[in-house]
Order: structure tokens, then C-alpha cells, then sequence
């Protein structure tokens, strides 16, 4: 499933007329150290019982530190007087920053990794469906399709893991070949109950 929808995204940007190898090495060395943190973060709030927050309170430091190098090295003399007189502003741009992340490790935390980009997919679906229908952007069919493609996959990956058993599953297994698991009599109908 997960192969469907990574296919499915793939087809939805081919044939960008903007094509730059340096743009693709910068987004693939993003997407990884993405997926390095998204993992790491469901292995510390679940394997270590973190909850969000503390999670939050963990990471912000380290954010902080790759930011402050950042700022570095691209310092404008500007950048505390334009700060002063925006306060504002940033205050509440920083409320919403610690809410996102807040709610970010909370979605890993109760879904998982898998999840939490499945569920960033969705977003960046939505985002391009209401560009297209509100401000009139141009999008193919064939990335139509691909789009409709991600979102199948994206609801039979939600689907294994609402009703595992359920039919729509049991035909794509049969499909593939898989072995399809068949409950016997003797099986307890609610986990760790013995007969």
C-alpha cells in the first residue's frame, strides 16, 4: 500500500517544466532528515512514553540551535529593528509554531509515522484541489489521477488499520498474492481471552 502511494504522489509532480537537479538533491536530503525526525519521534512517545509536550520541550532547544545558525549566517542589520516593530506579530506566529508542534507529536504519537506523512499527503492534496477551485491554477489529468490514486491508497492503509479483516483488504491480499489469514473456531473473539 504504502508502494501505491508513494507511486501515486510521484506521478502527481512528473512533467514540472522547472526541472532542477539541485532543487531535487536539496528536497530528497529534506525528506530524509523529515522521516529521520518523524521516526525518531514516534520511537521516543512510544517507546520512551514521552507525552506531546514533553516531547515539545525535548526538541525546541535543538530547533532553536539549527535556527540560530541559520540567523547567522544570514544576519541583516535589519532584522532587530523589523523584529521590534512587529512584535506582535511574531508573538503570535510563535503561539502557533509551539500549537503545530504540539499537535504534530501528538498526531505521532497517536496514529504513527506512517501515518502523520499519509495524513501530510492528504493536506498537500486538499491544498491543491482548493487552489485549483478557488483561484483557477491549471492541474492535468493525469495528475488528477494521481492525486485520486494517493487518496485510494491513503484510505485502504486507514482502512487495514480500522478493520483489518474487511473485505475490500481480503480481495487486494488475494490479489497480490498474499496469504490471507482465516480464523478458526477455536480463535478468541476478543484479544487475550483463552478458551
Amino acid at each position: 500500500l504504502i508502494v501505491w502511494v508513494i507511486v501515486g504522489a510521484t506521478v502527481s509532480v512528473s512533467g514540472d517544466i522547472h526541472f532542477s537537479l539541485v532543487g531535487i538533491a536539496f528536497q530528497a536530503i529534506s525528506q530524509v532528515a523529515e522521516c529521520i525526525r518523524i521516526v525518531l519521534g514516534e520511537f521516543v512517545l512510544t517507546g520512551r512514553k514521552l507525552d506531546p509536550l514533553t516531547y515539545t520541550a525535548f526538541v525546541a532547544p535543538t530547533c532553536f540551535v539549527v535556527l540560530l545558525v541559520g540567523n547567522a549566517m544570514a544576519w541583516n542589520s535589519v532584522i532587530i529593528p523589523a523584529a521590534m516593530a512587529h512584535w506582535r506579530l511574531l508573538l503570535v506566529n510563535a503561539g502557533v509554531a509551539f500549537l503545530l508542534n504540539v499537535l504534530t507529536a501528538t498526531v505521532i504519537k497517536e496514529v504513527s509515522a506512517v501515518g502523520f506523512v499519509l495524513t501530510g499527503l492528504t493536506k498537500d492534496i486538499v491544498i491543491v484541489a482548493l487552489s485549483c477551485i478557488l483561484f483557477g491554477e491549471a492541474i492535468t489529468r493525469t495528475q488528477i489521477l494521481a492525486f485520486c490514486m494517493t487518496l485510494a491508497g491513503v484510505g485502504m492503509w486507514s482502512l487495514m488499520k480500522i478493520s483489518p479483516e474487511a473485505p475490500a483488504l481480503r480481495f487486494l491480499k488475494r490479489a497480490l498474492c498474499m496469504p490471507v489469514a482465516v480464523k478458526s473456531e477455536l480463535d478468541p473473539l476478543l484479544p487475550g481471552k483463552k478458551v
